[in-house]
């Protein structure tokens, strides 16, 4: 009998300390202490796409850490911090080709640095605009944002200053897949005396994946051919930055939009561009331009062919 009950007692026991393990939900209350953050911050340097226009519409986003939502309002205020660009170029870019630059400040509105992280929310924004007109594609654009005061919470030791960047883009910027042929062109003399410039032996193909560069709000640029695109192509060389400089300027071209979807074909800097036309319909460009390559004329046709999503 006595065996009986011990066991009944046992059992009892057992079933109260597994009801309280029910009762007890770990993840029910905050397991740490909340700090309030600029998100990507950690990575010190955030890109954000924005198109070359006026009043370009661009933001910050704050959070908070922890297992749980803030359970009150916050009020966060930011500042503008372009000491953090100085920093982080004496840092990390001294032997950097181009390093960021602070963007000029009459370029951004702010209507408010402060924003709100509501009871119950993951992040907030911090909206502002940006007039990215004028500004010239190969520079590194910056703003120096940093957390300055906290309504509650605290703020965090790391993750509370950003350098936010600019990648500039337009309607035509991207990557595309190139598919084009070149060929040398002779001159011939028609009988009236005219002359018209028809291709020559066989054409060769070009195929490469390339990427159209927004240079403004209607204009982009593109390296002719196969030549190197990138700076980390130019890496194993003297001066990489004095090459791939120079290789902008010998052997780039743009398209600009003329009327419609019709854009003409100009050098970027050295390339002697003789005619060209391209016509883009989404999401690709059509195109032929003459160009001359020592003595002799050349000419390039084929598509830029972009994505569809």
């Amino acid at each position: 009998m006595n065996k009986i009950k011990n066991y009944i007692a046992v059992l009892l026991l057992t079933m109260q300390v597994f009801s309280a393990c029910e009762l007890v939900d770990p993840l029910a209350s905050e397991q740490y202490q909340k700090d309030i953050y600029i998100i990507g911050a950690n990575e010190q340097v955030s890109s954000f796409e924005l198109p070359y226009g006026n009043e370009q519409g661009a933001f910050v986003s704050v959070s908070a850490s922890g297992t749980q939502k803030v359970d009150q309002d916050v009020e966060v205020t930011l500042r503008q911090d372009n000491d953090v660009i100085d920093w982080y170029n004496g840092k990390y870019m001294l032997d950097a080709t181009v390093k960021y630059r602070q963007l000029d400040p009459a370029l951004v509105n702010i209507l408010s640095w402060k924003t709100t992280l509501r009871a119950g929310e993951l992040y907030t924004h911090l909206p502002f605009t940006v007039n990215t007109i004028g500004l010239h594609c190969d520079s590194l654009y910056a703003i120096g944002i940093a957390i300055d005061a906290v309504s509650a919470y605290h703020i965090a030791e790391s993750g509370t200053e950003l350098i936010f960047t600019l990648k500039l883009v337009n309607d035509y910027s991207g990557n595309y897949q190139m598919d084009a042929s070149k060929v040398s062109l002779r001159e011939e003399i028609l009988e009236d005396g005219s002359s018209q410039w028809v291709e020559q032996g066989l054409a060769l193909p070009v195929s490469i994946q390339r990427t159209l560069t927004a240079t403004s709000h209607n204009t982009v640029r593109f390296f002719h051919e196969k030549q190197k695109e990138t700076l980390a192509e130019y890496s194993n060389s003297w001066d990489p930055g004095k090459d791939y400089f120079d290789a902008i300027e010998n052997y780039c071209i743009q398209f600009v939009k003329a009327e419609g979807n019709k854009f003409t074909v100009e050098s970027w800097g050295n390339m002697q561009i003789i005619d060209g036309e391209a016509e883009y319909n989404a999401p690709n460009f059509t195109f032929r331009y003459d160009y001359m390559e020592g003595s002799t004329r050349y000419r390039m046709s084929g598509t830029f062919r972009g994505s569809a999503f």
